[in-house]
């Protein structure tokens, strides 16, 4: 199941997601091409175009893809980037078009051996693909039981659905695919939420998603449920607090 295609969850994302892809996109650009552009480069599972429209910052030519019609329809500056409908593993592009190609929190709903094929047909030689993931880890200022709450609290009333976290991401195993692992980056980037941004975010996780999709609960009752819980950490209605994501960065490049 796409948990992102519904309209409802569309919007929500459109809505709801921080933007904090330019810190990403700014390291990735610092790293590989100490500061300089890149002539075209892909965003796979561009849904709403956040992390898209961070690469217009660094490449002269930007495409994204998505397999969610709601979510392209909700995508950010269509007149200038190149949006199309496409699955992760088959592309709609010409052998050797890209020079960078980018995911953001999404891989882990690739069949990724079929994604790695694809995106070393894609990319030119010694071009590179950077997989990387902004992921919730529960950390607030001042607040050190929200750190516990998350897991003991909030993951038991929504689960997570399952999604493909065990991949072999190896150099030996990515030399197979005609790839190699160069590096990995890991950082914390910081976001300023009040209680009523914080239950929108929640809301487009695939965990709330996946509830009010199989009928166990609606967006409704996920937002009044977690109102009543976040009040611990809030105050105030205006109070903001500053929430850490964790990030990582996947820089790897085509052999030859």
């Amino acid at each position: 199941m796409n948990y992102f295609d519904p309209i409802s969850a569309a919007t929500r994302y459109a809505k709801g997601r921080p933007d904090f892809h330019s810190n990403t996109i700014g390291r990735i650009q610092d790293y590989l091409f100490h500061g300089k552009r890149v002539g075209r480069a892909l965003d796979i599972a561009c849904g709403t175009g956040l992390s898209t429209k961070a690469l217009l910052d660094i490449a002269d030519e930007v495409y994204g893809t998505d397999i969610s019609e709601s979510m392209l329809a909700l995508a950010h500056a269509p007149d200038k980037i190149r949006y199309s409908m496409a699955a992760a593993e088959q592309q709609p592009f010409d052998d050797h078009f890209f020079e960078l190609i980018t995911v953001s929190s999404g891989v882990h709903w690739f069949d990724i051996d079929r994604f790695l094929a694809e995106s070393c047909r894609l990319l030119k030689s010694r071009g590179w693909l950077t997989i990387y993931e902004n992921h919730f880890i529960a950390e607030m200022e001042g607040q050190e039981n929200f750190t516990n709450w998350f897991p003991d609290v909030y993951l038991k009333q929504f689960p997570s659905p399952p999604r493909n976290n065990s991949y072999d991401w190896s150099d030996d195993n990515l030399r197979q695919m005609g790839l190699q692992l160069i590096h990995e980056d890991r950082f914390k980037n910081q976001v300023e939420m009040c209680k009523e941004e914080l239950i929108l975010y929640f809301t487009t996780q695939s965990n709330i998603i996946a509830a009010v999709e199989d009928g166990r609960v609606t967006y409704e009752e996920a937002e009044a449920w977690l109102r009543d819980e976040l009040s611990f950490f809030f105050d105030k209605e205006s109070d903001r607090r500053q929430i850490n994501f964790g990030n990582w960065i996947r820089y790897i490049q085509r052999l030859d």
